[in-house]
């Protein structure tokens, strides 16, 4: 009888009473729905925080094609500069050590002190534009010099514009890519990078055989095109975020 106590009786139509292993299973429940409710905000928030893409396909889609654009317009300096500074400008190789030097500290110090200060301004998207206007416009400025301290003070534009956008690339993967799928998109963007970097170089390299002037010019325009997709896809991102928010 004491076992019975509380049980349904299927002929009385009386309800059963519930059992302590029934309010365990209820509270689970409740705390499993607060947990997947919670989780779900997460989820809403980081897609938010992404600036350039609401939806991964969108986000890593254009962290490619920027790291893409940027590498095969900078791939422009590593290639012909030391050539360029060279033949065009006469520097003997002390010379050329010397200022590659230089160049080297500005970007280091750049990268040690200037970055973190002006994301802190500017925010992610707009630093990482800045980073690629002063690549684009170093590396046009440096074939349009008319003489050697022209040609380096575009030079030390152009290094102070790397700092501010490498770092943003791994900053961006962070916030844009959950945690599960970062390994196999890192690896994306890391072949795309070598991708531009073997085929760019091919084909300016053509072009400054013939004229140098515009070789540096059009690898200036291709990273100015990577700052233009930057551009577009955050004031997309922005009015896709606006309409998705509740009116008051």
């Amino acid at each position: 009888r004491e076992r019975r106590r509380g049980v349904v009786d299927s002929r009385s139509g009386l309800s059963q009473a519930p059992t302590d292993s029934d309010d365990v299973g209820l509270g689970k429940s409740r705390v499993a729905a607060a947990a997947a409710e919670d989780a779900g905000a997460r989820e809403e928030e980081a897609a938010f925080a992404c600036p350039l893409g609401l939806e991964l396909v969108a986000a890593v889609a254009t962290i490619c094609v920027v790291s893409f654009l940027y590498n095969a317009g900078q791939s422009t300096f590593d290639s012909f500069f030391p050539m360029y500074t060279s033949q065009v400008l006469g520097l003997g190789p002390r010379e050329i050590g010397g200022w590659l030097t230089t160049l080297a500290a500005v970007s280091f110090t750049i990268s040690t002190v200037g970055f973190t200060r002006v994301q802190k301004k500017l925010g992610l998207t707009m630093t990482t534009v800045l980073g690629l206007m002063l690549v684009a416009a170093g590396l046009a400025l440096i074939g349009l010099a008319p003489d050697v301290r022209w040609t380096m003070a575009a030079a030390v534009l152009y290094v102070g514009g790397i700092p501010l956008f490498t770092p943003a690339v791994p900053i961006l993967l962070m916030q844009c890519v959950p945690a599960n799928k970062r390994g196999w998109v890192m690896g994306l963007d890391s072949a795309v990078n070598a991708a531009a970097r073997i085929f760019a170089p091919l084909l300016l390299g053509q072009l400054y055989a013939k004229n140098t002037t515009a070789c540096f010019v059009v690898g200036g325009g291709i990273v100015a095109a990577a700052a233009a997709v930057v551009l577009v896809r955050r004031a997309m991102v922005l009015r896709a975020t606006a309409a998705l928010q509740p009116k008051p």
